[in-house]
């Protein structure tokens, strides 16, 4: 302890040192606009302010704020940028010198700064503006006997002071709590609740007492807080009910009267809602039921499905043979890869024993009631790059072109040719048979999805 008081001394030492004279001012260069200077430094004292330097530096925070007023009234009245400048830079040096103080404070009053913070974040600012500026004033004048260097008076008050700004915060956690159940409880008296119904009006002070007592030994405890004040509302208000109902009977028997038929009520109330529970869990499983039929009805819709696409795919599989095409699945799609097609060399003209094989293709696509084709052409890697792009694709048109011109009108499957060169090898290129299976068209099928006979 002995080690930091040391520390903290010595920091503020080393402070009034660089300290004691006028503060070093700031030179502004010849383009400088005093009018958004100004405004520059009215921001900076905003954050000050909000900082608590009016009250951990008062004297340099109240400097640094005169000559502010002055920078701000010679803007008003035309003064010469440079009077103007010059009070704009006082301004900068009172708050730098400000902002050096209150980090002195802070290190010896550190409690006190996070207690003022604390009580004006509840309210105690406004709700108790006269006690606040009491212990403001206490602060202040600390503050000022640091800025002179008698640090002796914040070890001599930082616990009165510490105090104050404790008691400011629970008064307006309090407040803030209490303050609706304690004006219903005082409206209740003044309707004559200590004679009508003074069982209900000795429950809703004793809630109101022990939400008292705990904000005093737990002022941050919001939840449990929030619980208590939240029942000495609800005991305040059944006070105010009951004090109106039994003034319908006598003095003597009103308030039991009363009390039964709210108990009535309540248990009226926890039956009704525990039904409304019950209701509720029963839409939730009746919902969660319904959403487990339609994941079954889908699943089991997915299965036919998906045993439809197998049976087509089988029956597709059976109309060519091997040396005429592969046919297999690709995901959801049906690849038809044409082994058996020929072209001339470097040619795209579809010769006439093509045919068959692509009549046997059209009819894969109608059986599947084929929802797209696309046609993709693909070669070998001799030649270039751009020869073998346009040759796959001169390809893939020529046999899109005769599927489409062999589909039945009224048909609804679209129709795409797509080339891509040699850059999707199912082979090495370095070998001819390699290249040979990477010269070919392969014939992409997509069938109808939904209720469109999906395969």
């Amino acid at each position: 302890m002995k080690l930091m008081k040391a520390s903290i001394l010595g920091v503020w030492i080393l402070i009034s040192a660089g300290c004691a004279s006028d503060p070093a001012m700031q030179d502004f260069p010849a383009t400088a606009i005093p009018a958004d200077e100004v405004a520059v430094v009215e921001k900076d004292m905003t954050q000050a302010n909000a900082d608590q330097l009016d009250v951990l530096a008062p004297s340099n925070f109240a400097k640094a704020q005169d000559a502010l007023k002055d920078a701000k009234s010679g803007v008003k009245n035309q003064d010469s940028a440079k009077d103007i400048l010059r009070n704009v830079s006082l301004a900068k040096a009172y708050l730098g010198k400000a902002r050096e103080f209150a980090k002195v404070a802070t290190s010896n009053m550190s409690e006190v700064v996070e207690a003022r913070r604390l009580a004006m974040q509840e309210g105690g600012k406004d709700a108790f503006a006269s006690d606040f500026k009491d212990a403001d004033d206490d602060l202040r004048s600390v503050a000022s006997d640091i800025e002179e260097n008698k640090t002796e008076s914040a070890v001599k008050n930082r616990s009165a002071i510490l105090a104050k700004y404790l008691d400011l915060e629970v008064r307006a956690i309090r407040r803030t709590a209490l303050n609706e159940a304690e004006g219903r409880v005082n409206k209740a008296k003044k309707e004559g609740a200590e004679d009508w119904a003074p069982q209900s009006l000795a429950l809703a002070e004793k809630s109101i007492k022990d939400a008292d007592n705990y904000i005093i030994a737990n002022r941050h405890d919001t939840a449990r807080i929030k619980q208590l004040s939240g029942k000495a509302l609800a005991d305040s208000d059944r006070l105010l009910l009951v004090n109106k109902e039994a003034h319908k009977g006598s003095k003597e028997s009103g308030e039991r009267a009363a009390l039964k038929l709210f108990a009535e009520r309540d248990k009226v109330a926890a039956q009704k809602s525990q039904l409304e529970a019950a209701n509720t869990q029963l839409n939730r499983a009746e919902d969660r039921n319904s959403a487990a039929d339609a994941q079954a009805s889908a699943a089991a819709a997915a299965l036919a499905t998906n045993q439809e696409f197998n049976k087509k795919f089988d029956q597709a599989r059976a109309k060519f043979s091997s040396d005429e095409a592969e046919v297999y699945r690709q995901g959801e799609n049906l690849v038809i890869r044409l082994k058996g097609l020929e072209f001339n060399s470097a040619k795209a003209t579809l010769k006439g024993n093509n045919f068959p094989l692509l009549a046997k293709v059209q009819g894969v696509i109608g059986d599947l009631n084929a929802k797209s084709v696309v046609v993709e052409g693909h070669t070998d890697s001799i030649g270039s790059k751009q020869n073998n792009e346009k040759l796959s694709e001169a390809r893939a048109e020529a046999v899109k072109s005769y599927l489409e011109s062999n589909t039945p009108s009224g048909s609804p499957t679209q129709y795409k040719a797509t080339g891509y060169g040699f850059q999707k090898p199912i082979a090495s290129n370095k070998t001819v048979d390699g290249r040979a299976q990477n010269r070919r068209v392969d014939v992409v099928i997509q069938a109808q999805s939904g209720g469109e006979q999906a395969y």
